[in-house]
């Protein structure tokens, strides 16, 4: 196991488990992961059983969150008894919510509701959506705050790899940097020959990133040095325009696609190997 493979698999990850795509879009993913939510969506396949992928979910990351849409019929999934065998199975570590399209009648949400809730003992919820996305998405945003589902981590981060660098000018020189890693607070980086003596708690204005391609001129302040691996490694804390902790909005959404992307292609390059191994036979 290396270190991006670790790296990668540590933290709350958040599935979404054969949701009802008209009411429930994938887009869904970049403002969960804005808010600090690691999502992402399993489907059924005639490749890999639904039960063999929900097992390597455990198998890989050790703090999952599941969201199952138990109006989906899948062939061989009766959803009460999945979900309890998992319950039994993995204990603690089963955090489980269901989501079904809400019911007309009163009676029929309760008996849903005690099904799941009380008689199974799920944890993180049972929430039913409307035929309205908007409503959908706010309504998971709270359901996802409730159940603490970002974990450790306030801000989602990505490591990055060589075509993520900065141009910095301090004291009248230019220097430039490799980035090691980028959330949506802050950045951290490695200067390419010289090093720039930057006291701490300076800000430095106009830093000229390129970020696999994309440009984003940005303000920030240094806020920690340290060495790891024999490298001098500083951190920096973005500040928008107007001075304030952050980026400004439409760098906010261009780092955030950034790394939606960078960890979404990941995760997906892990599940799609994991699964293959699991259902070779």
């Amino acid at each position: 196991m290396n270190d991006e493979y670790r790296d990668a698999t540590q933290g709350m990850k958040i599935f979404f488990v054969v949701p009802d795509l008209t009411i429930f879009s994938e887009e869904f993913s970049k403002s969960f992961f804005l808010k600090g939510y690691e999502t992402y969506f399993i489907h059924d396949d005639p490749y890999c059983s639904l039960e063999k992928k929900i097992h390597t979910l455990f198998s890989i990351f050790p703090q999952v969150i599941l969201f199952f849409n138990v109006d989906r019929q899948i062939n061989g999934i009766d959803w009460p008894s999945f979900i309890g065998t998992l319950q039994k199975e993995y204990g603690e570590r089963a955090m489980i919510g269901v989501m079904y399209q809400k019911r007309n009648s009163q009676e029929e949400t309760k008996k849903i509701e005690w099904l799941y809730l009380y008689t199974i003992g799920i944890i993180c919820g049972c929430i039913p959506m409307e035929y309205n996305k908007a409503k959908n998405l706010y309504r998971f945003v709270n359901v996802l705050s409730a159940n603490q589902a970002n974990g450790q981590r306030r801000f989602l981060r990505t490591i990055c790899g060589e075509s993520c660098k900065a141009n910095i000018s301090f004291q009248g020189k230019d220097y430039r940097c490799v980035l090691r890693d980028i959330s949506i607070s802050h950045f951290s980086c490695v200067f390419n020959g010289e090093t720039a003596d930057i006291p701490l708690h300076e800000k430095i204005k106009n830093i000229q990133m390129n970020l696999h391609g994309i440009l984003i001129n940005v303000d920030a302040v240094i806020c920690l040095k340290r060495v790891l691996n024999g490298e001098l490694v500083n951190v920096f804390v973005f500040r928008t325009s107007e001075d304030r902790e952050g980026l400004n909005p439409d760098h906010l959404i261009k780092v955030n696609e950034i790394i939606h992307s960078s960890l979404t292609t990941q995760i997906t390059g892990i599940l799609k190997n994991a699964f293959l191994e699991k259902c070779k036979d």
